[in-house]
């Protein structure tokens, strides 16, 4: 498991962003927090040694107190992925795509190509802004896109991660619903 090869450090100060999952240092960034909630993006609140920790918005949105091991933070990161990953698929740090628990090793390039696609999902993106994220340095050829995305579109589609063509303007990604997004509210 990956919390449990994680080196155990008792001063721990993680990045802005670990695995998809925003962290974000309580109350020092308490507009941050609040922006990030207001588009349910997935945080982790670090909180202050002597400061009570705010309420959380369920899945979404966990805290741990400061100072913390790197242990408790990535085991509180991957819950969080996992729960937020269920509703939208979450590229992490290493490259891999996740959806709830299932998950898909992606190259590089695929990985920045689905950055961007989860950026704008159900919007066209066109075939030079997707190259541009791919290859930084340009394309290898004029087909380098086309060949990817064949690609991709199978290696996505089991995580409900839909690409289609839009012919003359680009591609657009669809995140189909999980069957609990499915399932009618009980009231």
């Amino acid at each position: 498991m990956e919390v449990a090869r994680a080196p155990l450090e008792h001063d721990y100060l993680p990045p802005a962003e670990l695995d998809g999952v925003a962290l974000v240092r309580w109350p020092e960034e308490a507009d941050r927090a609040e922006e990030l909630a207001r588009i349910r993006a997935p945080r982790l609140l670090l909180v202050a040694p002597d400061i009570e920790p705010p309420l959380t918005d369920g899945l979404m949105s966990d805290w741990v107190r400061r100072p913390s091991d790197e242990r408790g933070v990535q085991h509180r990161v991957v819950g969080i992925r996992r729960a937020a990953s269920a509703n939208k698929p979450i590229v992490d740090d290493h490259g891999v795509i996740w959806r709830g628990e299932a998950w898909t090793a992606l190259s590089p390039i695929e990985a920045r190509l689905v950055r961007v696609f989860l950026s704008r999902p159900g919007r066209v993106i066109s075939r030079g802004r997707l190259e541009q994220a791919g290859w930084p340095d340009g394309p290898p050829n004029a087909r380098a896109i086309d060949a990817r995305m064949k690609m991709l579109r199978r290696r996505v589609a089991p995580l409900g991660l839909r690409i289609h063509t839009v012919r003359g303007q680009g591609y657009l990604a669809e995140i189909e619903p999980t069957p609990s997004e499915l399932e009618p509210a009980v009231q």
